[in-house]
């Protein structure tokens, strides 16, 4: 048997690090992973594959909408001939999980080796009050959850963690709340014990996300400095920005950008970016690239 573990929270949250913090948990035993990207461009793939298997990366939408939701489903259903002991989905930051339901249902219906043990949602404790109001994924996350990580608490005040708390606690008086650290686990035996508590809400399907624009900039090396430097003019107006730049890992949580060193070789530099729909903040960055760079930059 196969015990399924989901992982959700808004984009930046610190749903990787909580990716890799489970595999070191899991490490007696066979783990797979799947890793949901909203963009065409993979990048979580690329970083936790140096940490475990990557089994598959679905990217361009969500694992529970309509367009993804069937390579999701035989995805899943793969792993069956890998005898894996577990299977660990990051889904994406938009993702709605009461999506899960359903596909839990169709999974059982192809294959009796599976058991979905419950959705783990990672909170950012600096920025969820202004992700909460203006995403409604970041709502369903929490709705959806079995055990809720409040991470980030070390850059956050104790006002603002108490106050984000007590939202959680009124969405979600089911799931035990955890503060925590670079998504740390500090008691392992809460994710042995995980239990789906099936909602009240069905689960369903969605055919697209609502008020998202996604797109990414594709450019040749330019130096990093003077890429933080321009990055930081503008992230603070999307709700995350992720990618690299020849040996650097590049990722932005609004104007909270950093970037660490990634050994292993990328053939292109892109930097993939998830913000509110329309066209304005396109115009804005390519003109401020124009202004800034000599080389060429592709948005798609």
């Amino acid at each position: 048997m196969t015990d399924i573990y989901l992982i959700t929270g808004f984009l930046g949250a610190g749903k990787t690090t909580l990716m890799k913090n489970l595999l070191s948990v899991f490490n007696c035993g066979k783990t797979a992973v799947i890793v949901n990207e909203f963009g065409r461009e993979g990048v979580d793939g690329a970083v936790l594959e140096k940490e475990g298997m990557v089994i598959e990366e679905i990217v361009d939408g969500s694992i529970f909408c309509v367009c993804r939701s069937d390579k999701f489903i035989e995805t899943i259903v793969k792993t069956e001939e890998l005898d894996v002991d577990y299977l660990i989905v990051e889904s994406s930051g938009l993702a709605d999980p009461f999506g899960m339901q359903e596909v839990m249902g169709i999974v059982d219906k192809l294959s009796d080796k599976f058991h979905y043990s419950g959705s783990i949602c990672v909170v950012d404790a600096k920025n969820f009050k202004r992700v909460y109001a203006l995403a409604p994924a970041a709502k369903q996350q929490v709705l959806g959850a079995d055990l809720i990580f409040i991470n980030k608490t070390d850059i956050s005040s104790s006002a603002e963690i108490k106050e984000i708390e007590n939202i959680l606690q009124d969405l979600n008086v089911h799931a035990p709340i955890v503060k925590t650290v670079y998504s740390k686990i500090p008691d392992v035996e809460q994710i042995y014990a995980l239990q789906w508590r099936q909602p009240d809400m069905a689960g369903v399907l969605l055919k697209k996300t609502i008020g998202i624009s996604k797109f990414t900039l594709k450019f040749d090396s330019v130096p990093i400095n003077q890429l933080i430097d321009w990055l930081k003019t503008w992230a603070g107006k999307t709700y995350r920005v992720k990618g690299f730049c020849e040996q650097h890992y590049l990722q932005a949580v609004q104007d909270d950008v950093n970037v660490s060193d990634f050994a292993a070789e990328k053939k292109e530099n892109f930097l993939v970016v998830l913000a509110p729909a329309g066209e304005a903040l396109k115009e804005e960055i390519t003109k401020s690239w124009q202004s800034k760079f000599t080389v060429a930059m592709q948005v798609s």
